[in-house]
């Protein structure tokens, strides 16, 4: 059922290139944002952890 909803969707984007486009250029733009929003979460995460140690070596 997925295997043929997905050969239906390829072929009608094949027929149009510029819908084909604008798609590939939407999951691109969605893959960068959640690479973004990953990155910063791990950049947040160390900053958190580092301000966390200062105040524990003021103590």
């Amino acid at each position: 059922m997925f295997r043929r909803l997905a050969n239906n969707i390829v072929e009608s984007l094949r027929t149009q290139p510029l819908v084909l486009a604008l798609v590939l250029v939407n999951v691109i733009v969605l893959a960068g944002f959640a690479f973004t929003l990953h990155e910063v979460g791990k950049s947040i995460e160390r900053k958190d952890a580092m301000l966390q140690s200062c105040v524990l070596q003021r103590k």
